[in-house]
């Protein structure tokens, strides 16, 4: 693989990771929502094989309804854009105790802000 063919799967590498934890899905629960495998997810992400064209256009339209725009045409750099749809997603997904470890659950009640009542 030549120097310039690295880089181009390592920006691809790069806003997909990027794209995904804005959104707040680990590898497991994007692998689902694409239909492959999550080894599959993981190589893609750590460049141990290339994305082909559908995964990229299917990754990209999954973002783009959740609010996250990845554009992957400009030459220097990857601009992704989180709108607040995606932000308030995240953050409700970050206070679900339920979407957490087995053992990061405990204790959370308490550093999680007060429910009004």
């Amino acid at each position: 693989m030549s120097n310039t063919e690295l880089l181009e799967s390592g920006k691809i590498a790069v806003a997909l990771r990027t794209a995904r934890a804005a959104v707040g899905w680990n590898q497991e629960e994007f692998a689902q929502l694409m239909g492959v495998a999550k080894t599959t997810v993981a190589r893609i992400e750590t460049l141990e094989m290339s994305a082909r064209a559908e995964y990229l256009s299917k990754a990209i339209r999954l973002f783009r309804e959740v609010g996250v725009e990845v554009d992957l045409s400009e030459l220097d750099a990857v601009p992704i854009r989180v709108s607040m749809l995606a932000v308030a997603k995240a953050v409700g997904d970050l206070q679900d105790v339920n979407k957490r470890r087995k053992d990061r659950r405990t204790g959370i009640a308490s550093l999680l802000p007060d429910k009004e009542v």
